[in-house]
């Protein structure tokens, strides 16, 4: 069950900046490629289904224009009611402006405005052969888990019962990584 949160419209980092989507609806000619991309063997995790199911999405914006788009959401902590996790839900940058460190600079954008809004743990479910996709979050600091703290319900539609889940802690985020923001 995913919980009634007001995030940022905007957070600003250094190499990069996430953007709220102002509407539910996203398109942009890359994301059927993304979507194959992030699912590996499985079904294309399309990012309309992600806000579908009620995730909040943002644009990555790099050398000011649009070069990705992620989704995530928070729930609750499985016998926590009052601690929250964010779930990553969708992670993709255009094929044009992979390589160049906009994903793992977004990263950290969202996990400050989650733990400004009290999340704790952040995780994110991959696809078992999607060696890219593990590789990219050991890199950023996840490490991998048996099974996420969540109660079934409140995993992402569409995630496998094989999924290898990876998280990091988000208490160890300080006041010193604080990044603009525009409510």
């Amino acid at each position: 069950m995913s919980t009634s949160v007001v995030w940022p419209r905007q957070v600003v980092g250094a190499r990069a900046t996430i953007r709220r989507f102002e509407h539910t609806a996203a398109n942009a000619e890359w994301m059927e490629e993304a979507a194959q991309a992030i699912a590996g063997r499985a079904a294309p995790c399309r990012l309309q289904d992600r806000l579908d199911d009620g995730d909040q999405g943002w644009w990555i914006i790099g050398d000011q224009e649009i070069v990705g788009a992620l989704s995530g959401k928070l729930v609750p902590q499985a016998g926590q009611a009052e601690s929250q996790v964010l779930i990553w839900t969708w992670l993709a940058i255009d094929a044009r402006w992979r390589a160049y460190g906009y994903g793992g600079a977004s990263v950290p954008l969202l996990e400050q405005a989650a733990s400004e809004t009290g999340a704790t743990l952040a995780l994110t479910p991959l696809p078992p052969d999607n060696g890219v996709a593990l590789y990219f979050w050991l890199r950023l600091g996840y490490t991998p888990l048996r099974s996420p703290p969540l109660d079934r319900e409140d995993w992402p539609a569409g995630v496998a019962s094989d999924a290898l889940w990876m998280q990091r802690p988000l208490d160890s985020l300080s006041s010193t990584d604080t990044h603009n923001h525009e409510e």
